[in-house]
């Protein structure tokens, strides 16, 4: 579909028809994907506690972290340790604490945390419209969900984990800072530090967009006009940080150690170290580091060399969310990377023909299919 008959066509559908109809017809076709693949490549485990027997077409949903998030929903947190030394006090809280919240309700933790990443999936679709609504034009907004969709690692974001969730709070982060509604994104971001441990860093980037008008009018903070505009964003931006330290204080109500959940990181082998050590020590590595090191490698590049086509706390906000993992390891670094919204709207703006749209599609899309296969039947090359 080109740029033109895409205009025409969002025009005469409201953008959550769009969205709806992409993330339906997306998630059916992976879902048939991973189906046939765990039906052809025999996989012996599910997550669906409370189903017997389990139905194969949600139990491909569930993948890796997904037990970890289960544990903590069904058990709440535990300092015992796994065999190989591994305890849940690594996972934040708000993603499971919903499981146990809606799995009361459904029966069943397992369809709970389908029910949360997906709904979480539509409303993050509808914010990264809206946000890039204020840059751009109606086209350039629903490419930009239509990149989310198809963006080879995004059938993660319809499975058991906590990227869906992370993904809402950021976009309405930014959606209402880029709104001045900064009470509503001091509450947002409570919630967000609650979500990821890299969750709390959003602070920068918003901390520049209350900053950034001043800096390009050459103001400064000195008139009490000037200062309000400062001081009432970062008393409400001061409320993100809350949601850290309320689970490093639960850390130590359980395990004596405000950071255990820093020190349980450990056990997944991810220590402080050189970014580019890792990147390089991942391309001499095993087919699957090699994976990972070059996702993030192009990530960076692209990231790199469209600098200028972003907003500066866009970047500053896909720099930290690529080189803070990056800095304890190499694994997962896809799944990290997926969360990046600026690449979404990136991807849109860069691709204003047909045929740059139609290439970067049908990549997204072929590679989408091939990772669902490996990620669904327990593969590495996805974690």
């Amino acid at each position: 579909m080109d740029t033109e008959s895409l205009s025409k066509y969002a025009y005469h559908i409201p953008e959550i028809k769009y969205i709806l109809l992409m993330f339906f017809s997306t998630r059916i076709i992976l879902n048939i994907i991973g189906v046939l693949s765990r039906n052809l490549i025999q996989q012996e485990y599910s997550y669906q506690s409370n189903s017997m027997p389990p139905l194969r077409w949600l139990d491909v949903w569930g993948a890796w972290d997904t037990g970890w998030y289960l544990d903590i929903s069904l058990n709440g947190y535990s300092t015992i340790q796994n065999q190989i030394h591994q305890t849940n006090i690594a996972f934040f809280p708000l993603y499971p604490t919903l499981m146990r919240i809606i799995g009361s309700i459904t029966g069943n933790h397992y369809i709970a945390g389908l029910i949360i990443s997906n709904f979480c999936l539509i409303v993050a679709c509808i914010y990264l419209y809206r946000l890039v609504k204020l840059d751009f034009e109606e086209t350039n907004a629903i490419k930009s969900v239509k990149y989310l969709l198809i963006f080879p690692v995004s059938f993660i974001l319809s499975g058991v984990f906590s990227e869906s969730l992370y993904l809402t709070l950021i976009l309405i982060c930014f959606y209402y800072a880029r709104k001045g509604e900064w009470y509503l994104v001091g509450i947002t971001g409570f919630f967000l530090s609650l979500t990821r441990s890299v969750g709390v860093l959003v602070v920068l980037p918003l901390l520049y967009e209350v900053l950034m008008p001043l800096i390009k009018e050459n103001r400064t903070i000195i008139s009490l006009k000037n200062s309000r505009e400062v001081i009432i964003p970062v008393f409400y931006l001061s409320l993100i940080p809350l949601g850290t330290v309320f689970f490093m204080v639960y850390n130590y109500y359980i395990t004596g150690d405000f950071l255990a959940f820093m020190h349980a990181q450990a056990m997944w082998e991810r220590h402080l170290t050189n970014p580019l050590e890792v990147i390089i020590d991942g391309f001499s590595g095993d087919i699957f580091t090699a994976f990972e090191a070059a996702f993030a490698t192009i990530s960076i590049f692209i990231l790199i060399i469209f600098y200028r086509k972003m907003r500066f706390s866009y970047w500053l906000f896909s720099m930290f969310s690529i080189f803070i993992p990056l800095s304890t390891g190499i694994m997962s670094m896809p799944r990290y990377i997926l969360v990046i919204f600026p690449l979404y709207i990136l991807f849109a703006d860069i691709t204003k023909n047909r045929v740059s749209e139609d290439i970067i599609t049908l990549i997204f899309c072929l590679f989408q299919g091939f990772l669902m296969i490996f990620w669904t039947t327990g593969c590495r090359l996805v974690m």
